[in-house]
C-alpha cells in the first residue's frame, strides 16, 4: 500500500522572495539614510566629506558592475 502524499507545487520560492524583500528593505533604508544624512549637516551636499562622497560612488560602481556582469556571465547548471 503506497502513501504517499500529493504535493502541491509552490508557485515561488519562499526564501528568495523572503531574501528579496529583505535587499528592498535594505536599499529602501539606505536612501533614507542617504536622504537624512545631507540634512543632519545641514549644508545640503556641498557639506558632506569627500571620502563620503567617494564610498557612495564606490558602492554604486560597484551594484552596476555586479548587474553587468551578471548579464554576462552564464549561470550555473
Amino acid at each position: 500500500m503506497s502513501r504517499s502524499r500529493v504535493t502541491r507545487s509552490i508557485p515561488f520560492d519562499p526564501i528568495k522572495t523572503a531574501i528579496g524583500v529583505f535587499v528592498v528593505l535594505g536599499v529602501v533604508l539606505t536612501g533614507v539614510g542617504a536622504y537624512a544624512l545631507p540634512r543632519t549637516f545641514g549644508g545640503g551636499l556641498p557639506a558632506l566629506p569627500a571620502e563620503l562622497v567617494m564610498t557612495a560612488l564606490f558602492g554604486v560602481m560597484l551594484v552596476a558592475v555586479a548587474a553587468a556582469t551578471r548579464r554576462v556571465v552564464p549561470k550555473r547548471r
